[in-house]
């Protein structure tokens, strides 16, 4: 049985809002500070725990200062830096009105608090989701089942009735065991593609 989709639950970063920081520390510091800086704040744990909403922002920022204090200039820098690489990506964003007036939108995103509340309020695009389950307000992350069913809790939401986009294949694979229709963004510049293709409309 074919369902029709009703909905359409966006990730953030990656698809929505510029989030590529191991491109800007590789362009921004030498390379050598940047491997260092990727492997013990973006992919260190405690970058989840920070999306998790376990360590605030300004903490983990602290923590990184005492741990790294032979970079300590380097981070301070990131940590006044980071805020500004949360762009939108225009041309993705641009697509969401006209989708509203069909579907219901969502956003469903792994995101720290302190950030979220900041690009919420920085951006009026997200007037136009009927619902968000972020990361950081319910201490779950992607691709832990229970963010996933809390959003369909939460909204009562259908997931074979729902199309779910995301860049992370994890996050996909869990979407799709759930019973969502869900396609992985690999470019960011191809979600207007995906959208054509996935919902048989014209954009």
């Amino acid at each position: 049985m074919a369902f029709e989709v009703k909905n359409i639950v966006f990730d953030l970063g990656g698809v929505l809002i510029d989030w590529r920081p191991c491109e800007y520390l590789l362009e921004s510091f030498p390379e050598e500070v940047a491997k260092v800086l990727e492997k013990e704040i973006f992919k260190h744990e405690d970058w989840k725990l920070m999306d998790r909403g376990v360590l605030p922002e300004n903490k983990l920022w602290e923590k990184k200062k005492r741990e790294l204090s032979g970079f300590r200039e380097y981070v301070e820098r990131l940590e006044r830096e980071v805020p500004e690489l949360l762009r939108p990506i225009e041309e993705n964003v641009k697509l969401l009105p006209a989708l509203k007036r069909t579907f219901k939108l969502y956003a469903l995103s792994n995101y720290g608090r302190i950030y979220f509340e900041m690009v919420r309020e920085r951006y009026d695009f997200f007037e136009l989701f009927d619902g968000m389950v972020i990361s950081s307000h319910v201490g779950y992350l992607k691709p832990e089942k229970e963010i996933y069913l809390e959003l369909i809790r939460r909204y009562k939401i259908v997931p074979e009735e729902s199309l779910f986009i995301d860049d992370t294949p994890e996050n996909v694979k869990t979407a799709r065991e759930i019973g969502f229709r869900a396609v992985r963004l690999e470019k960011p510049s191809k979600l207007k593609e995906i959208l054509v293709r996935e919902l048989k409309i014209e954009l």
